[in-house]
């Protein structure tokens, strides 16, 4: 499954770079993230509470960020992912690129190829596409909430 969402956020680009180059700072800003743990520079495990349409699901797993390419403005990551209650995962690689457009606004292009397994892969993609697409707009509100705090 694969999905391809940008947003704008009130902010330089650098300054929103170096916002989303800190994996903590990222994580208060997305809903249902509990508990990241660090385990090295580019690792980190985590939980995440989220209901998609009617089911509730707690995904545990981790993130390894594979690049980080301030020159292009580029970043990329891996997660996977377990839903141990319903059964399945996720498994998934997303890439940001980060374009400036306009003072003091910067837009967020995000593209994510997602393999769903087990149970959660009986979700119709539409019900996962909305709550990607709910989850996006809340945390680049909550991101430019967060940097017009720090500017």
């Amino acid at each position: 499954m694969k999905f391809t969402q940008s947003c704008i956020i009130a902010a330089h680009r650098e300054t929103l770079w170096n916002f989303l180059m800190d994996t903590e700072k990222v994580a208060r800003c997305l809903s249902g993230v509990e508990g990241v743990t660090r385990l090295d520079n580019d690792t980190y495990e985590g939980t995440l509470k989220v209901k998609v349409g009617p089911v509730s699901l707690t995904l545990q797993g981790t993130l390894r960020v594979e690049a980080r390419d301030q020159e292009c403005w580029h970043g990329a990551m891996k997660a996977d992912a377990r839903d141990r209650k319903l059964g399945g995962g996720v498994r998934a690689s997303m890439s940001m690129d980060l374009r400036e457009k306009g003072p003091g606004k910067t837009e967020m292009l995000v593209a994510l190829d997602a393999q769903i397994y087990g149970k959660m892969g009986e979700f119709r993609q539409e019900l996962i596409k909305k709550k990607a697409d709910t989850m996006m707009v809340e945390f680049s509100e909550n991101v430019s909430r967060q940097l017009g705090m720090i500017e």
